[in-house]
């Protein structure tokens, strides 16, 4: 996907409002945004896609601050996730049918997308999340569910792309829904603060490592992929994967600039127009996406 006039404004603004959650030193952070301008006159053009430019700006807004934005806020994503998953946990243990616990956990791992700071035009803070859940299944504009179960079923390996911390947690009740239709499940992190991106150690926070089969990392702090910054073990796991699980609006915007040989399932919610309007669908709203490869 590549950028619209609107990622602009975007890559910016929140550059701004890192940069501010960072230091206090208003000429740092005048001399962080002046950086940031300098860097969106070199590499935004009509080719460029966002997530690629938001992977060097976050990278920029670190360097010179020398300080992670989100840690915080990540720190407080994770409590607030580990405190709703026994009650979603539970709605999905009371249900009797395995196609309806799938589906759940679905809906489930689609509303915790949502946990995201800073986008452009959208507010969003914790308390948010569990009206969010709640209205899930109303809020579904693609829904590909049943046939993303049935290829769980016929697969032997699962490569599932995490996004945010918090959301990680709740990643959790899916990944183990997947396992029970027998695929061994391999769930990949950043290497290091990118975003509010979860990293192994958001990942060994909510327990994680106790539910996939493998945890690892990208091998770099990216947002979405970038190939060329990639570990050579994960692009082994990437391009031997017989399904993707891909969360995220940052996975959406990289993945599709790429050719892979296994279908995708893109689990997001529609958080900005540039993506919304690529996929066809409304803001806001929630995706379950499968997505297959070109030559299928």
């Amino acid at each position: 996907m590549k950028v619209t006039p609107i990622c602009a404004q975007c890559l910016l603004e929140r550059a701004v409002k890192q940069v501010h959650l960072a230091t206090t030193d208003k000429d740092l952070q005048s001399r962080v945004v002046a950086s940031m301008m300098e860097l969106l006159e070199r590499e935004f053009t009509v080719d460029s896609v966002p997530c690629y430019i938001g992977t060097d700006r976050d990278l920029l807004v670190q360097r010179m601050t020398g300080v992670d934005p989100y840690k915080d806020l990540k720190a407080r994503s994770n409590e607030m996730a580990l405190r709703i998953l026994p009650e979603l946990q539970m709605s999905i243990d009371m249900m009797r049918s395995p196609v309806q616990k799938f589906r759940r956990a679905a809906l489930i791992a689609a509303a915790a997308n949502a946990i995201e700071f800073d986008v452009a035009g959208r507010d969003f803070c914790l308390a948010d999340f569990k009206e969010i859940v709640d209205r899930v299944e109303s809020d579904l504009v693609v829904d590909d569910i049943e046939p993303f179960r049935r290829l769980c079923k016929q697969v032997r390996n699962v490569t599932y792309l995490v996004d945010n911390a918090g959301e990680v947690a709740l990643d959790t009740i899916l990944i183990s829904q997947i396992k029970r239709l027998g695929p061994r499940v391999t769930a990949v992190v950043k290497k290091g603060p990118i975003l509010n991106d979860a990293t192994l150690e958001d990942a060994k926070e909510v327990g994680l490592n106790s539910i996939a089969d493998q945890v690892m990392d990208m091998g770099a702090p990216t947002i979405g992929i970038i190939l060329n910054r990639a570990s050579e073990e994960f692009k082994q796991v990437l391009f031997s994967s017989q399904l993707i699980v891909a969360k995220g609006m940052g996975h959406y915007e990289s993945i599709t600039e790429l050719k892979l040989p296994c279908p995708v399932v893109h689990i997001l919610r529609t958080k900005c127009s540039p993506v919304a309007d690529h996929i066809g669908v409304p803001r806001n709203k929630n995706v379950v996406l499968l997505r297959r490869p070109e030559h299928a």
